[in-house]
């Protein structure tokens, strides 16, 4: 018989792809169901190559001209399995990768807390908030952000250096030094993992020692001047008036001030509002403002996976899974030049949308 040049390539490529999956399972790279993805459609490939009339009957069983089509339309739909198999592990690898940095992290920043000599300083409710901040390249601004939050009296700050390669970390360093008074941990990862490590780190640290620190709640602040201190005592009469677990911070409610902010901007948050409801099932205006004040017990309840802005998601929907009670509180947030080019690109919005149907749907 015959044979064309064609049905000896797809031969060749399907005898390798055999011999790929024979030696990914050897080496157990691959599960059984990889194991049968590879063997099957192998042997199917040669199968249809040795014998053309075959792969036209099979083809017309789906209502195909030519049953080459056929061979087209799975190999697409294997492809994109895989594609999303392989995805997955690699987020796998890189949720590890993010572990075993955040455990040195919080070593060294529990090690230096108990380098702290005794503070004695009259207790007051300020004194068992702890200030989270997550800084990247922020010498810009880091010095301003600490000093704010030291000159309206809290005196608790846990800073996740994200792997800054500026002069942010002797900055910090140099803050430690002037403000004695006060108690300023520093958690280094010793590369850039993204808002969403930072916040696992800090929680995996809150979970071990906030509660030998005197720490009650804890505040999410950013390092880029966004947020404004003035906004605490809004919290505070929120948590007075109605308590609860967790307190969220929002751009669009009455008593909110957001400055600059661009059109926009104002839409896509519209828009995640939108889909946060519908992909999560959370009531919140803001999902996506990271001025959020949680209590000790919803750092215990809630449970970060993603290294990026991803993790607002997970916040959200673990609101509604665990039913965390919550209340959100009016903010200013100011919008500049510096914190637009850094960290509020359009494009970030798109990115996160992707991200959010793949963990929602493909993630496993």
């Amino acid at each position: 018989m015959y044979m064309s040049l064609l049905q000896f390539v797809i031969i060749v490529a399907a005898v390798i792809f055999i011999l790929f999956g024979i030696d990914l399972y050897k080496r157990q790279k691959a599960t059984i169901l990889h194991f049968l993805v590879f063997f099957g459609g192998g042997a199917t490939l040669v199968l249809f190559a040795l014998d053309n009339s075959l792969l036209n009957k099979f083809g017309s069983i789906f209502g195909l001209a030519r049953g080459a089509d056929l061979i087209v339309y799975i190999s697409i739909i294997v492809l994109f399995y895989l594609f999303i198999d392989l995805y997955n592990q690699h987020t796998k690898d890189t949720t590890n990768l993010s572990g075993l940095i955040s455990e040195l992290a919080i070593q060294k920043a529990y090690d230096m807390y108990q380098n702290y000599p005794p503070i004695k300083r009259k207790k007051s409710n300020k004194d068992m908030m702890l200030f989270l901040i997550r800084a990247y390249n922020e010498e810009q601004t880091i010095e301003q952000v600490i000093d704010e939050i030291i000159q309206a009296w809290y005196h608790k700050i846990l800073i996740i250096d994200d792997g800054s390669t500026d002069t942010t970390p002797s900055i910090i360093k140099r803050k430690q030094e002037e403000y004695t008074d006060a108690i300023i941990i520093v958690a280094t990862h010793h590369m850039n993992r993204g808002g969403g490590c930072a916040n696992k780190t800090w929680f995996a640290f809150l979970r071990q020692y906030a509660k030998d620190m005197g720490v009650d709640r804890v505040v999410t602040y950013d390092a880029d001047r966004q947020m404004d201190i003035g906004n605490m005592k809004d919290f505070y009469h929120t948590m007075q008036a109605k308590p609860a677990e967790l307190y969220l911070g929002s751009r669009f409610i009455y008593g909110s001030q957001s400055d600059n902010m661009p059109v926009m901007r104002k839409v896509i948050l519209r828009v995640s509002k939108r889909v946060t409801r519908i992909m999560y099932g959370t009531k919140v205006s803001d999902p996506h403002n990271g001025f959020r004040i949680l209590s000790r017990n919803a750092i215990h309840r809630i449970q970060i996976t993603a290294d990026g802005m991803h993790y607002a998601n997970e916040i959200n929907e673990q609101i509604r899974k665990k039913k965390i009670s919550y209340e959100e509180v009016p903010v200013h947030i100011r919008y500049t030049d510096y914190s637009l080019a850094k960290w509020q690109k359009n494009s970030n919005s798109i990115k996160l949308a992707i991200e959010m149907i793949y963990k929602k749907l493909f993630f496993r």
